[in-house]
């Protein structure tokens, strides 16, 4: 870890925000706030969007592109006004993921957890700004509501989605709490493999023990940079390359 954290330690808090405000997935999610004509709707959207995010037939970047400008430009397309207004943003989603081109996988499974979070978005569409003084709650919610561990992928994340979608419509930055891991996926594997301070693995990761060193190589490099894991993710992404090479 000691390699790995001495190519990252230039870096700050601040540099991650950055990193984060360029991603394409920030900029589609900012692109549709502007244009969106009802924002009452808007972190409800990238709520149940974000739990549906998994499996894609496409790129992330292209799927949130995607969705943004769905429901972005007027005319909005959010014409459901039957029941409501958990009925209207679901029955929405249903539309936008049956002829997306970017999420054409598993659809009635998604479906089905689109029907499992309507419980939560009663309660969340009420106290969006309170989650967003409380990521944490909201990730205990979420994972309690869809039945998935706290360090999910999709539930963390939904958090990361959400907080990107908050700093529009709230006008001001949180960070992202200390104990919010970051997502684990195929690139923070392969670095773990490399920067850890045992020989190699042989991938892929199976088993408890495995997945819980990963986290915990993660946990104490984010607590030695000083940077949250989720605001960590950014750097990881944007360096890969070089990191990894």
């Amino acid at each position: 870890m000691q390699e790995l954290y001495e190519k990252l330690k230039k870096y700050s808090i601040e540099d991650s925000i950055k990193i984060e405000e360029s991603d394409r997935q920030y900029k589609a999610l900012k692109k549709m706030w502007d244009n969106l004509a009802e924002k009452d709707k808007y972190l409800w959207l990238i709520l149940a969007n974000s739990i549906i995010c998994y499996q894609l037939s496409g790129k992330w970047e292209d799927y949130w592109e995607e969705f943004g400008a769905y429901f972005g430009p007027p005319p909005n397309p959010l014409l459901i006004k039957e029941g409501g207004l958990v009925e209207y943003i679901t029955k929405s989603l249903w539309d936008f993921i049956k002829q997306s081109k970017n999420n054409k996988r598993f659809i009635d499974t998604k479906i089905n957890r689109l029907e499992k979070l309507r419980p939560f978005l009663e309660e969340f569409v009420t106290k969006t700004e309170y989650y967003y003084n409380n990521m944490e709650e909201l990730r205990d919610k979420l994972a309690l509501t869809m039945k998935q561990k706290k360090d999910a992928k999709t539930v963390v994340f939904a958090i990361k989605m959400f907080s990107y979608g908050a700093r529009n419509v709230f006008n001001k930055l949180i960070y992202f709490p200390e104990n919010i891991s970051i997502p684990i996926d195929s690139r923070l594997d392969n670095l773990f493999q490399k920067y850890k301070d045992t020989p190699p693995l042989t991938p892929p990761y199976k088993g408890g023990g495995q997945d819980q060193l990963i986290k915990k190589f993660y946990f104490d490099l984010s607590k030695k940079l000083n940077i949250p894991e989720l605001h960590l993710d950014a750097l990881v992404w944007v360096n890969y390359d070089e990191l990894i090479n």
